[in-house]
């Protein structure tokens, strides 16, 4: 085939679909209302694209109801799933440390210090539990549990009056089981 019979036969071909588009029902926006233009309306008779229900079809399903049956996979991967989760649930058993906030009150070598300063603590607060830590070679007198900064505010505030060296430090918390 010629490239010039080639030619003929394409705008034959694209003559041929505008002929076929153009014959198609026309459907444009109108103007409605005001006569300011700003509305339009566009209206398409889709009739006859819409699926044809019989209404005995549809009496019949509002009143019975489906029966519900289980779906069957050939990639049924719950096995490898429950012993995915298992392995989080022991990881998570073996982790069990919250990350936290205390209020380190006392850090120093000498031990009778911290013990003072924890028996003191017990006289200032006595809804609390000051507890003393030995990390060689440093005592600790630590007090509170917190899971935010912000929540501790409140303590130190109060323990910052006695002791004006205290701070609030990051703590990791054993979870109890």
């Amino acid at each position: 085939m010629s490239n010039n019979s080639a030619n003929i036969l394409s705008s034959t071909l694209v003559i041929l679909a505008l002929t076929l588009v153009s014959c198609t029902e026309k459907s444009a926006p109108t103007k409605v209302g005001k006569d300011s233009g700003l509305e339009l309306e566009y209206s398409a008779d889709l009739s006859k694209l819409r699926p044809k229900i019989e209404s005995e079809e549809l009496e019949q399903d509002a009143t019975a109801p489906k029966a519900s049956t289980a779906v069957q996979s050939k990639f049924d991967m719950t096995s490898e799933f429950d012993v995915l989760l298992d392995s989080i649930k022991v990881r998570n058993d073996t982790m069990a440390i919250l990350n936290g906030y205390t209020i380190l009150v006392y850090s120093g070598i000498n031990e009778r210090d911290a013990g003072r300063v924890r028996n003191r603590l017990f006289d200032i607060l006595p809804e609390m539990q000051a507890v003393m830590q030995y990390k060689l070679p440093t005592y600790f007198v630590k007090v509170g549990t917190f899971y935010q900064q912000i929540e501790a505010q409140p303590l130190y505030e109060k323990i910052k009056r006695y002791y004006p060296n205290a701070t609030v430090v990051p703590e990791q918390f054993k979870l109890d089981k």
